[in-house]
């Protein structure tokens, strides 16, 4: 091998050195993330072992994996695994990636359940199945549906279900409401997709990678959030909520949707960065 000193440190630095002249943010920590899988150890253990010496095959796939990321494919789709809720998720490039900001979702409707019994959910737009499968994990619903227009989504959703040891989620192939007949429950979520066309050509390169349809949606980015509104009444008990994701740049548009379709204690929750991320919407 080309590399005469082949132990983790040096090769850290030298991975570090490429992510950063492509500047890839966090290189030292991407850098750290990508050995560890390579070596299938946890992260903080290779500090402990930084004279080890690797293979070729396992240089030639820390480089491989290097240079995917100067390429800025983000790095769950790299190693096919994310975590939410503290939960581990299997991610490729048919899903999006969960991220932080959506946890706050999930906290709230935990909060809201904890007024009083509610026993159903309906996930729209499920993707990898992250949301239900975490509301699931955290909460004793006896029926949630999870679906997706998505059919490889929807196989990535239910091997996230079945590794996480989650059975009692329903997965549909459905374009929002279309196949959810005769069924009302007593909290709705989504994180639909939000992003305007104008907003996706100014989105940063790694976003670039996941799925288009997912992210992005027709009428200014609010195609999504109309239809769930305007049909959701159908399909949600009295008394119960609805809980959406938020486009930050068209909060007030959303959130005269709600209360123009009658909704009641329409609450918006800001993100970790201050900007309003979660509508939460009662009935």
């Amino acid at each position: 091998m080309f590399y005469k000193k082949n132990n983790i440190y040096t090769l850290l630095n030298i991975g570090k050195k490429i992510l950063m002249f492509n500047n890839v943010p966090y290189a030292q920590l991407n850098a750290e993330i990508l050995l560890s899988f390579v070596l299938n150890i946890d992260r903080s253990k290779i500090f402990f072992i930084m004279n080890k010496k690797l293979t070729d095959y396992q240089i030639f796939k820390f480089f491989k994996y290097i240079f995917r990321r100067s390429k800025r494919e983000p790095i769950d789709y790299i190693t096919g695994i994310s975590y939410f809720m503290n939960f581990k998720f299997k991610v490729n490039k048919n899903v999006l990636i969960p991220r932080n900001e959506t946890e706050i979702l999930v906290v709230e409707v935990l909060k809201f359940c904890n007024i009083k019994k509610y026993i159903s959910v309906l996930d729209l737009c499920t993707g990898s199945g992250c949301i239900a499968i975490s509301l699931s994990k955290l909460y004793n619903f006896e029926n949630i549906v999870a679906s997706d227009i998505n059919i490889k989504a929807l196989k990535i959703a239910k091997i996230n279900s079945r590794n996480n040891n989650v059975f009692n989620i329903k997965f549909i192939n459905s374009n929002i409401y279309s196949n959810i007949c005769c069924k009302r429950f007593d909290i709705i979520v989504s994180n639909p997709p939000y992003i305007s066309y104008n907003e996706s050509v100014f989105a940063d390169d790694e976003i670039k990678y996941e799925p288009k349809d997912a992210l992005v949606a027709s009428d200014d980015g609010l195609f999504f959030y109309k239809k769930i509104v305007n049909e959701s009444k159908k399909y949600l008990n009295n008394g119960g909520a609805i809980f959406v994701e938020l486009n930050s740049n068209k909060v007030n548009e959303i959130e005269k949707m709600f209360k123009d379709n009658y909704y009641i204690n329409v609450k918006i929750f800001n993100d970790y960065s201050g900007l309003p991320r979660i509508l939460k919407a009662e009935i």
